[in-house]
């Protein structure tokens, strides 16, 4: 508990700042978005596989980027415009929020990181925290809940695991806004259509009556 203790930060705007300065120096950070705590580095190689490791993931269940703007999509899909048009509905209702959607990747940002990487999953999160970390830090956090792999995610910092606890840089407590516990819904982007892959709060039906 009492290193759990020295990782949380109270203070909002220092802790950010220092949650921002890790990142960019190669850290990882556990934070809150609008569903569960999120575990999170820059888009680098090394950054990313500390993630792996310590959630004992498997390098083929993909990481998430989790972004603060629309006007990024232009650097990590590789979708036409027309396509991108057809979305602007469902962005408008659904970013911020529990929504993640899947396109081809644009490669030269994926193989920074992984270069087998065809297609991200993107998400514009609701919680001012992560928006401000993402917003800070460059735009864009490769995300994953902050688990361990096969164990529930969690919306409360005091289920964190202990042993996710003593491996990664710093802890952003949540004291503002509730987590839904729910991940996000997951859709993919492809044909003209989407495939559900995970329903959350959002549901698909909802979802394909907005893509125009």
């Amino acid at each position: 508990m009492m290193e759990m203790m020295t990782k949380i930060k109270k203070n909002e705007k220092k802790e950010i700042e220092k949650a921002v300065e890790i990142l960019k120096n190669g850290g990882v950070a556990v934070f809150p978005t609008d569903t569960v705590y999120g575990i999170g580095s820059l888009p680098e190689k090394e950054s990313v596989e500390k993630i792996y490791k310590i959630k004992k993931r498997d390098f083929s269940k993909k990481i998430i980027a989790l972004i603060n703007d629309r006007k990024i999509l232009k650097d990590l899909v590789n979708e036409t415009e027309e396509d991108m048009k057809k979305f602007s509905k469902i962005f408008d209702e659904c970013w911020p929020g529990e929504l993640t959607v899947i396109f081809r990747a644009n490669c030269d940002f994926t193989k920074k990181f992984d270069e087998k990487m065809k297609t991200i999953g993107i998400r514009i999160p609701k919680n001012k925290i992560a928006l401000e970390i993402i917003e800070k830090s460059g735009g864009v956090v490769l995300t994953t809940s902050a688990n361990i792999s096969g164990e529930s995610a969690v919306k409360r910092i005091e289920d964190l695991s202990k042993e996710l606890i003593k491996n990664v840089d710093i802890i952003i407590s949540n004291e503002k806004s509730e987590l839904t516990g729910k991940p996000s819904t997951i859709v993919k982007f492809e044909n003209g259509g989407l495939t559900l892959l995970r329903e959350g709060n959002i549901l698909f039906e909802e979802i394909v009556k907005k893509l125009k």
